[in-house]
């Protein structure tokens, strides 16, 4: 016996192999959906910082650099640092005073130690309070300095 083969059942099988790859394709992109949704970010904590007040200011006065700086926030207690960097970035200097929470609005002034001497050009002030950065401070020392 021959085998008898309906009319069109090799079209049928050519559309279905056709169809293949697409009906892949869509099953494919359907199991990636939950990539495209963005993760949810841990919330960050913020934490209270310290800040500097306005009356602060780095001087030069009678052949001194004195750097005066007011707390306008201090939410814990520590060394509150400055580092002092000569013209040519190097650091010159450095120096720390404790700070309290109670401390707030009180000045307090640091001076260039009497060992360094204030050469001519622009020095600078980093104020720090427990490692983190409150702000750097500039001033320009004239070159008729004593």
């Amino acid at each position: 016996m021959s085998a008898h083969r309906a009319p069109g059942a090799g079209a049928a099988r050519r559309r279905a192999a056709a169809l293949a790859p697409i009906a892949a394709l869509l099953l494919g992109l359907g199991a990636c959906t939950p990539l495209y949704v963005p993760p949810v970010p841990e919330r960050v904590p913020v934490h209270d910082v310290a800040q500097l007040g306005d009356a602060s200011a780095l001087r030069y006065r009678g052949g001194t650099l004195s750097l005066h700086v007011v707390l306008d926030r201090i939410p814990r207690a520590g060394w509150l640092a400055v580092q002092w960097f000569a013209p040519d970035g190097s650091e010159a200097a450095s120096d720390s005073v404790w700070v309290a929470p109670g401390d707030v609005g009180e000045g307090r002034t640091l001076a260039l130690p009497p060992r360094v001497t204030p050469g001519a050009g622009e020095w600078r002030a980093v104020v720090s309070l427990a490692g983190e950065v409150l702000r750097q401070f500039r001033t320009t020392v004239p070159t008729s300095a004593p």
